[in-house]
């Protein structure tokens, strides 16, 4: 149940900025990784967490789910405990979007403090007309 829930957490992360992502075809590199551990509230620093994902990658650039399993492997051996503590912590991230919202300002937003050639709807090409 809790590796069901982890895998769909590592399709989430896979698919951040992509569409169409499966479990055959979901990888996520370094830094996806790291915000999973991040999010995940796994305990390991990033340093850590770096060195795990050097250590089962082996010099290649993705990662995928059976490497993903590897590398939590490593991580239940860093943090003594079990594989199941391990997906039910990950069962529970959910990836963040850090955006944010721009705010209101009067003299960009408001068309009616535009001021000269802006008032009436900006410049217009004057050349090739009669």
């Amino acid at each position: 149940m809790a590796e069901d829930c982890a895998q769909q957490v590592f399709i989430k992360y896979a698919s951040i900025g992509k569409t169409g992502i499966t479990l055959a075809n979901a990888t996520v590199d370094g830094a996806k990784f790291a915000k999973l551990c991040r999010e995940s509230r796994l305990g390991i620093p990033a340093p850590d967490v770096e060195a795990i994902y050097m250590k089962v990658m082996r010099g290649k650039a993705r990662m995928n789910y059976e490497t993903f399993l590897l590398a939590m492997k490593e991580v239940c051996a860093r943090k003594h405990c079990s594989m199941d503590a391990i997906f039910n912590r990950i069962a529970e991230a959910d990836p963040l979007a850090a955006t944010t919202k721009a705010e209101y300002v009067r003299h960009h937003d408001d068309k009616d403090t535009y001021t000269g050639v802006y008032r009436g709807g900006g410049p217009r090409n004057m050349a090739g007309s009669a």
